[in-house]
């Protein structure tokens, strides 16, 4: 077990992905291709909101602005007065920036003319890489690039049809998070992974999401396509720093979710409910098989 544990710590990553938010964040979510408009509107907002920041700080307060932006709900922020964005400007927990604020839910207004016209925002936005994610093979952090043609001509498009805060380097960070480019380092143990993804060999799997119930009697909260393999991982501390010191762990429930993006939304909402919360949704859904 310690072996194996001292292999996954060994994982290579992108060099960005330095502390436990990020490199949570690195593995499971940066680089997937994301089709759901829900998703896509999400990052819109947090990726405008990040300017001038670094990402980790609004990974810190991403569940904070799920809340003050109504789950990150187009229809609804597009309806926000004058009020309603002086109650979200007053909240500690987000970044308290009037002019990114408004640019939300100007966004949110151009978001829903692009669904209208397109049919969604997911057909509009991936046009800019042909509807298919670019492979890049970077093998260091200074080759990447801050912006391409096509986050140039993404970002003059949507400045267009009116959307704020997004500039080039902004499109391309967008791009990078939404999967329309894998800029995984090759040396980084998810190049290869979400190359897969992109080849659509795994695309069409059933994603879960899970809560163990580790020794110590805490709940932990995680995504999977393959639940019993998983399990295994966290039994021999290959899968989580967290529940490594917290073995042995118990699967108490399970929930499929119809794709990558929605088990991440649902994984979130999972991790921000109460204890009590999370204790009746294990009650209600029966013991696990």
């Amino acid at each position: 077990m310690k072996r194996k544990a001292r292999k996954a710590a060994d994982l290579r990553r992108c060099p960005w992905a330095k502390t436990e938010l990020c490199i949570e964040y690195h593995d499971k979510e940066w680089g997937v291709p994301v089709h759901d408009d829900h998703t896509l509107f999400e990052f819109l907002i947090l990726e405008g909101a990040q300017a001038g920041l670094s990402w980790e700080t609004i990974l810190k307060k991403r569940g904070n602005y799920r809340g003050a932006f109504d789950h990150f709900d187009p229809a609804i922020v597009a309806k926000y007065g004058k009020r309603k964005q002086e109650r979200v400007l007053l909240n500690p927990g987000i970044v308290r920036n009037r002019l990114k604020i408004e640019a939300a839910i100007q966004n949110a207004k151009a978001f829903l003319v692009v669904q209208q016209e397109f049919g969604s925002f997911d057909k509009y936005i991936w046009a800019f890489v042909g509807h298919k994610p670019k492979q890049n093979a970077w093998k260091s952090l200074a080759e990447v690039p801050a912006h391409t043609a096509e986050s140039d001509a993404m970002s003059k498009d949507l400045k267009r049809r009116g959307f704020k805060f997004v500039g080039s380097t902004i499109c391309y960070a967008f791009m990078q998070a939404v999967g329309m480019v894998n800029d995984h380092l090759v040396e980084c143990f998810r190049h290869g992974e979400v190359k897969k993804l992109l080849n659509g060999r795994e695309t069409d799997r059933t994603w879960f999401v899970y809560l163990l119930r580790c020794a110590d009697g805490s709940l932990y909260t995680g995504i999977t396509n393959d639940v019993p393999r998983r399990l295994k991982q966290h039994n021999a501390g290959t899968a989580s720093r967290y529940t490594r010191s917290r073995l042995p762990a118990v699967l108490v429930y399970q929930e499929a979710q119809a794709s990558h993006s929605h088990a991440l939304r649902r994984e979130l909402a999972i991790k921000a409910l109460s204890r009590k919360e999370k204790e009746s949704l294990i009650r209600a859904a029966g013991p696990t098989t």
